[in-house]
């Protein structure tokens, strides 16, 4: 479980103290262009500071690799620790999963890994690494053996493989075995799979299959696990060009100074920020008023990770409700929803021709199942409302850990089905508040209120995701800065402190909680206090 040691929590606590100095001076006092000048490079020290502590100040992620003029045949090979920007874990599922996935599909990437990793073993006359259970990824409440696993795979998924594929595909395994310890291949098999929609994976597949792991000695593994660092000083680039260097520097700040969203969930994998690239850009265009290029970037997030659908909405909603009394805004409504929608269809076309309908169908099939399920370090209003005294008192450890996993669903579930007479007017109110303040917001504000609400109340994603939270400190620094009262700026102030508030709460929990329940139900508990309080911030009448 990625977690922050003393010297980067330090690291980031600071950056954050900077960064909230930094923000009152901006918000509170008029010193002059100097003045200004002066905060705001003391701001871009803050997310210096924080950028680095993020890459746990360039160590990255820790490998153990084959030492130099080691046999890769060997049975027990030397491995060397080393530090680079490479996620092993996601890198598996997300480059190996995109590269086969038109064999593997959804549920055949365990089941052959486990049969590569014997046919490897006997060729290369060493031990098979994967000799116990295996995720069963049609039901990941349960697992299967390595046998029945193998049998799946020579049955079912290997024969959509030709022999020139399937001899790639023990390739790159092999190429994997050269980079982790002899204790990967048990871990990684007992995940949750390759989720991404068929849309995500063309665009996917195509770069996986362009970027080999390793090309003549090279380690070109690291371009592709290089590209999201790319997409991240990309969204940095544009917040800057469209809302100020201050801007730019807080995002920075708030997206390395972070535990929810810390490098060791998924920097150095595989194109995980592609939806939050094509996100913020597209909120970047609402704020530009091109309406057809923001519908298509917000199209291709949602085509990505379907939840980004929700801040489309919200970006519709003031613009619709200004549309009632003019016709412009019915007419940048028109182009924003045509672009979108026409987008959208476009790429799930391309999905379906490239994989075929089939992909889609079980696409849909798993990720309902999939956000049905409770895991430990997801975010959402499901884990406020659920939790209970036997909650945290579990130990997911191992095959039976499974089916303790198994049964503590299954009791959430119905815990989640109980408290629906207290939870649905819980998320109509959110529903409700978000699209009032909204309709008298900006569109890109609207939209990133709305989505996180669709993320915090209606959804349950993984940690990860709400990296794109990351923004509301930025965009709240924006309006306090250019409010026209006093008590405007100082209304925008207060909603950016609460902020601050729970993001340090964020780092501090984990930080002194040993038990990831515990402290992800305090996180949620505390995202829901500041939600309520943004709302209601924004649904107060206009000073």
């Amino acid at each position: 479980m990625p977690s922050l040691n003393d010297k980067e929590f330090w690291a980031s606590l600071f950056s954050l103290v900077l960064a909230a100095w930094c923000a009152g001076l901006l918000v509170l006092r008029r010193d002059g262009a100097l003045g200004r000048k002066i905060v705001t490079a003391t701001l871009c020290v803050a997310a210096i500071t924080a950028l680095t502590a993020w890459t746990h100040f360039g160590e990255f992620h820790t490998l153990w690799i084959d030492a130099p003029g080691v046999n890769a045949a060997a049975p027990r090979r030397q491995k060397v620790e080393v530090h680079r920007p490479f996620h092993a874990y996601e890198f598996y599922h997300y480059y190996i999963g995109a590269k086969y996935f038109r064999e593997l599909g959804y549920e055949g990437l365990y089941d052959c890994t486990a049969l590569g990793d014997g046919e490897i073993a006997v060729e290369d006359h060493v031990q098979a690494r994967i000799v116990g259970w295996v995720r069963d990824l049609d039901d990941v409440l349960r697992d299967k053996t390595f046998t029945d696993a193998r049998k799946h795979c020579i049955d079912d998924v290997k024969p959509r493989f030709t022999p020139e594929r399937w001899a790639s595909f023990k390739h790159d395994l092999r190429e994997l075995r050269r980079l982790v310890g002899e204790g990967f291949w048990p871990e990684v098999v007992g995940d949750a799979g390759f989720n991404p929609p068929p849309s995500w994976c063309v665009f996917g597949s195509a770069v996986a299959n362009a970027i080999p792991i390793r090309w003549h000695g090279l380690s070109t593994y690291l371009v592709s696990s290089g590209i999201d660092i790319v997409l991240m000083f990309i969204c940095f680039y544009a917040v800057g060009r469209t809302f100020g260097l201050q801007a730019a520097a807080m995002t920075a700040v708030f997206w390395g100074a972070s535990f929810i969203a810390s490098y060791g969930w998924n920097g150095g994998a595989f194109l995980r920020y592609t939806w939050v690239t094509t996100l913020i850009l597209g909120l970047c265009a609402l704020h530009r008023g091109r309406w057809v290029l923001a519908g298509v970037l917000m199209a291709a997030s949602t085509c990505d990770r379907l939840f980004p659908a929700a801040f489309a909405i919200g970006a519709m909603i003031p613009v619709g409700w200004r549309a009632l009394r003019s016709a412009q805004d019915m007419r940048r409504l028109a182009r924003f929803s045509a672009a979108f929608a026409g987008a959208t269809v476009v790429l799930c076309v391309l999905g379906a021709i490239v994989f075929g309908l089939e992909s889609w169908r079980v696409f849909f099939m798993r990720i309902f199942r999939h956000g049905d399920v409770y895991y430990g370090m997801h975010i959402g209003l499901k884990k406020v409302m659920t939790w209970r005294e036997w909650t945290p008192r579990v130990n997911f450890a191992g095959h039976q850990g499974l089916g303790v996993f198994h049964d503590w669903n299954l009791r959430l579930r119905a815990t989640w089905n109980q408290t629906r007479w207290l939870s649905l007017p819980i998320q109509l109110a959110a529903a409700g508040g978000a699209a009032y303040a909204g309709a008298h917001r900006r569109p890109y504000e609207s939209a990133l209120l709305m989505g996180l609400v669709g993320m915090f109340f209606f959804n349950l994603p993984a940690n990860y995701y709400y990296v794109i939270i990351t923004l509301v400190p930025a965009l709240l620094l924006v309006a306090a800065m250019r409010g026209r009262t006093q008590a405007l700026r100082g209304r925008e102030l207060a909603v950016l402190g609460a902020f601050f508030v729970f993001w340090i709460a964020t780092m501090f929990y984990p930080h002194n909680m040993r038990n990831v329940l515990v402290y992800n139900h305090a996180i949620c508990c505390t995202l829901l206090a500041f939600m309520a309080v943004w709302i209601t911030a924004w649904t107060a009448r206009r000073a």
